[in-house]
């Protein structure tokens, strides 16, 4: 399904992924709400091209560009791997992009990549 608003466009499967990325960072004990305030499933904020961090192809519709830097927002840089502070994050999260050209996430403590189970990094 695909949302039109103005020029801009979101694709709903874009959108559910979005959502679940903040979910990720809320269940690891972040603000969400208050890094990424516009991303919410509120009727009035359909097109998630017009939300911070989020690029879209203006053609297309597609999500693009996400910058999800330091958005996990931690003072302390982490010491190990096995350091609490790291992330362990999976990249299935971003499969929904079918158009992603630039992802990113540093300034995160990420320490594992994984996909679907099988570890990257």
């Amino acid at each position: 399904m695909l949302f039109i608003h103005g020029n801009r466009c979101c694709f709903e499967e874009e959108k559910a992924a979005l959502l679940e990325f903040k979910a990720f960072v809320k269940s690891d004990g972040y603000d969400a709400d208050q890094l990424l305030p516009s991303w919410d499933n509120d009727p009035a904020h359909k097109s998630c091209c017009k939300w911070e961090r989020v690029g879209c192809d203006s053609t297309t519709g597609h999500v693009i560009k996400l910058n999800l830097s330091n958005t996990r927002q931690f003072d302390v840089p982490p010491y190990s791997e096995d350091d609490p502070q790291n992330w362990h994050l999976n990249l299935s999260l971003f499969q929904p992009f079918k158009e992603l050209r630039s992802l990113n996430l540093s300034f995160n403590g990420i320490s594992r990549i994984q996909n679907k189970g099988t570890l990257v990094m």
